[in-house]
């Protein structure tokens, strides 16, 4: 029985090691926030927890200037990388 949990364990801490790696870089919190996070609370919540803050550097717009964009398309101006607008957004 005790055999599972140190490969639990040690599963635990490779999996929250590697995502706050990789993560811990973009986001705010940065690696040891990220890593103490996801050893916190379980890798699954981890992940979302994570994935709600900011990330260091966003993307932007360079159609209207919103800095703060982080999607696909703008929230404000609608318009993708390329300039191209989203389906639906002139008609708010």
């Amino acid at each position: 029985m005790n055999i599972f949990f140190i490969i639990g364990g040690i599963f635990w801490i490779t999996i929250s090691f590697l995502y706050a790696y990789f993560e811990g870089s973009k986001r705010k919190p940065g690696f040891w926030g990220c890593l103490a996070i996801m050893i916190t609370f379980t890798p699954f919540f981890g992940y979302f927890i994570i994935e709600s803050f900011s990330q260091k550097k966003a993307k932007g717009c360079k159609w209207c200037g919103n800095k703060y964009n982080e999607a696909m398309y703008c929230g404000l101006c609608g318009k993708n990388a390329e300039g191209v607008e989203r389906d639906g957004f002139a008609d708010r």
